[in-house]
């Protein structure tokens, strides 16, 4: 073939190719299930390709777990990465409260309890689990603390079974309504006079005290608690309307506990903690943009977060904010700032001894051609975030910029040991312990400060 037409064929494929790239829907097409997309004409000659974020700069090569370890313990981020928690202008001693009580859990062997709500971004305890271990090193404490008795997220190390008669309730489950008393932990389990039960059984082991917060339970109502076919203890339950909590204490190590009811009761939490210290509650809402909390029942409420002396509430919630179609981008989000600061209004009013930090909404990448760019919408909701929080006069975590800021997802999940998972929305295992450690040393720095 001469060169003339190889030049010419060529040339009229490039055209052909240009005029596809012209007409072609930028959000791409859709036939049978099968998403097609193809590079616009600005992305075919541009040069300017997004930069990712050097989380290096951030983090520190953390080694390895031994062949008889299961996970890494600790990991390290460099002093330079830590991003300091925003507190409200007109009061900049808005966390002295809350860290005199983690002192006070040392000098009076007293406890100190953290609520951590949030989406899937904390689900299976992650994030909460290392935090927990960090804080617990530091100021005591043994234990998971508090877990739901009904959950629609992973709850780490536990498994359950249930009877068939159970009523569950949650303030994410918008198709039951009528029920207005969830506690801490969001939910309820609600047995109704068969000679209901619930089997727990543990990853590990555990020992000690283990204590169960009911309500509103009928007259001659009881509950027992088994291991196997052996009784541990029975309690006749009080018959009234306020918050109580009955315990049992497993004198040898147990992996497997039934907690039976018989006659009427709502059943809100079970608490696995020590005498003292600190103990942080994870409490996964998963596919929550962090509404609902106003659905609880708020003299209860406060009645339950009193009596667990709950000085911390962290809110880490905004992926599910981002619309599914990642190419749809929100005109605006005042709608969500309008909703979200009337949540954290309620558990001000509703937590009135406990402060609270805003987590903001990570980084969470959307492909355009063959790269991965922050997802317009999130800069907004961040904002919103920040506004609410703003408004309320709570404190501010900017988990975004802590982690990179803009295009940085891409750098935890692309890197040779990645730290997200391949959604480029959540973090992974290891990951989720960083931002764990990101926020620690975000909170030690302000209590180092508090001290000085």
């Amino acid at each position: 073939m001469k060169i003339s037409k190889v030049i010419l064929t060529l040339c009229s494929i490039l055209i052909i190719l240009g005029l596809i790239s012209f007409i072609f829907p930028e959000d791409g097409l859709v036939i049978g299930g099968l998403k097609l997309t193809f590079p616009s004409l600005n992305e075919i000659l541009s040069d300017n390709k997004p930069q990712y974020a050097d989380i290096d700069a951030i983090v520190e090569q953390t080694e390895e777990p031994k062949s008889e370890e299961k996970e890494i313990k600790r990991v390290k981020i460099k002093t330079e990465g830590i991003t300091d928690i925003e507190l409200p202008e007109d009061n900049p001693a808005y966390l002295d409260n809350f860290f005199a009580a983690l002192d006070n859990s040392v000098k009076d062997n007293d406890k100190v309890r953290i609520i951590h709500y949030g989406d899937s971004q904390i689900e299976g305890d992650r994030i909460t689990s290392y935090l927990r271990t960090r804080l617990q090193d530091k100021f005591g404490g043994t234990g998971q603390g508090e877990i739901p008795l009904y959950s629609l997220s992973n709850i780490k190390n536990f498994s359950f079974k249930y009877s068939d008669g159970w009523h569950f309730y949650s303030i994410i489950d918008n198709k039951k309504t009528g029920f207005h008393r969830y506690g801490l932990m969001q939910s309820a389990a609600v047995a109704d006079g068969n000679d209901e039960y619930i089997t727990l059984t543990a990853a590990k082991p555990i020992q000690g005290e283990i204590s169960l917060y009911y309500g509103f339970a009928s007259p001659n109502s009881r509950i027992s608690f088994f291991s196997g076919n052996d009784e541990l203890k029975s309690y006749s339950l009080t018959a009234d309307s306020s918050l109580n909590k009955i315990s049992f204490r497993a004198e040898n190590p147990i992996k497997s506990f039934t907690v039976k009811v018989e006659g009427h009761a709502e059943l809100y939490s079970m608490d696995f903690s020590g005498k003292n210290g600190v103990y942080v509650d994870n409490v996964s809402l998963r596919g929550s943009s962090g509404y609902g909390f106003s659905k609880n029942n708020s003299e209860f409420l406060k009645s339950m977060s009193v009596q667990l002396n709950v000085k911390l509430i962290i809110l880490q919630f905004g992926v599910n904010a981002v619309p599914q179609d990642e190419q749809e981008i929100m005109p605006s989000y005042h709608f969500y700032k309008v909703q979200f600061a009337k949540q954290i209004a309620y558990l001000k009013k509703t937590n009135p001894d406990a402060a609270i930090i805003v987590i903001g909404i990570s980084d969470r990448s959307r492909k355009k051609g063959n790269d991965y760019q922050t997802n317009p919408n999130i800069p907004m909701i961040l904002a919103a975030q920040k506004d609410a929080a703003k408004e309320n006069q709570v404190a501010f975590w900017n988990l975004f910029e802590a982690m990179g800021g803009e295009n940085s997802m891409p750098s935890w999940v692309l890197r040779e040991k990645p730290l997200a998972n391949p959604d480029f929305t959540h973090f992974n295992s290891t990951g989720a312990k960083y931002v764990g450690e990101m926020f620690y040393k975000a909170l030690e720095s302000a209590y180092n400060y508090y001290k000085q």
